[in-house]
Formats: C-alpha cells, structure tokens, sequence
C-alpha cells in the first residue's frame, strides 16, 4: 500500500512540485498552504506516514504545528523544511523528534532519497 505524505508549504509551487514527484515516486499526497488547513488535515485522523512541514507559515510556525503533534501524540513522521535556519530551531527540532530537517531550497532528487530513507526508516 502506498505511503501517505501531506506536504505543508505556503509557496504553492514547491508545493505542486513535491506533491507531483512524489506521486510519480509512487507516494499518496495531499497538500496544506496554510498552517490552519494543515492542521485541520493532521488531526483528521488521516494517518499521514510523513508530512513535510514549512516551519515559516503565516499565522504558525512548523514547530507549534509539531509541539501540537506530540501533545497529542501523534506519531506521524516530520521532515522541517526551512529557509530560516538557526541553532535554536534546530535544537527545539531535535527535541520534537522531528525525523529531518531540511535546508531550503533543496534540490528535488535530494529531497525524494531524503524522503525515501525517513519512511522506510522503523
């Protein structure tokens, strides 16, 4: 069956561009723009294996999206992306369980073996 990733970005050309390669890598996806939506998909109990988070949205961070996760206990596995990176959002990542963080911008074949390696991870 294949794996289910919500990708959560507010620049919605990287975020056709992730959702179309993983689709073609034979991945699920849906896709958020805004933290709101995103969370309203998260906590839906859709089950997504993977969610590639934006920390930098407009109204939350990826990091209040993940605190929330974990409050909650959702297990879902989070690759952070950023633009915007710092000892401090590396430290609270790393505190998250976030699984990757993620260097923006990123190169696409780069991103799908990250991708790969976080799922197929136990």
């Amino acid at each position: 069956m294949a794996k289910m990733i919500l990708i959560v970005d507010d620049e919605r050309l990287l975020t056709r561009t992730l959702s179309n390669a993983l689709k073609e890598a034979g991945y699920k996806t849906a896709t958020a723009t805004t933290a709101e939506t995103a969370e309203k998909q998260i906590f839906s109990d859709k089950g997504f294996d993977l969610i590639l988070l934006d920390n930098k949205l407009v109204k939350k961070s990826g990091l209040e999206i993940v605190k929330k996760m974990r409050d909650r206990d959702l297990k879902s596995k989070v690759i952070l992306m950023t633009a915007y990176d710092s000892p401090e959002v590396r430290s609270e990542a790393k505190k998250l369980k976030v699984s990757r963080y993620v260097k923006k911008p990123f190169d696409l074949p780069s991103m799908l073996d990250i991708v790969k390696e976080v799922i197929e991870r136990n």
